[in-house]
């Protein structure tokens, strides 16, 4: 299962987070003309762990999942649920940033996480 799969699993078997933000939890971008708020991930870098006889052993995936809303305190809610259920799958957030996308007119907060993957 890809790390992809994996987090996508945790996010959308979030109640709390499935209650702000429905089924629209979408790698990569969101689809136009979907609704808001809306989650995006997207798979920021990998790396891989290799034991010291040189056996890949597990891939360490950083992650960037972005709350997108029309408001900030609804951006800072969908996120507050991104952090539970990234902690409660036992991959804490690394990073947490916010911000406004003038060209789209919408609020973003930022959540970072790694996630290994064991082979």
């Amino acid at each position: 299962m890809s790390a992809e799969t994996q987090l996508y699993a945790v996010l959308s078997g979030r109640a709390g987070l499935v209650a702000l933000v429905g089924d629209r939890i979408y790698p990569d971008a969101i689809p136009e003309e979907k609704a808001l708020p809306a989650v995006v991930f997207l798979r920021a870098s990998t790396a891989p762990v290799h034991t010291i006889a040189g056996a890949l052993v597990c891939e360490d995936v950083h992650f960037a999942i972005t709350a997108w809303a029309t408001g900030r305190n609804a951006a800072e809610a969908v996120a507050d649920e991104i952090a539970a259920a990234l902690a409660a799958s036992g991959n804490p957030k690394t990073d947490r940033s916010a911000g406004f996308d003038n060209e789209v007119g919408l609020y973003g907060v930022t959540i970072e996480t790694d996630w290994f993957v064991a082979y």
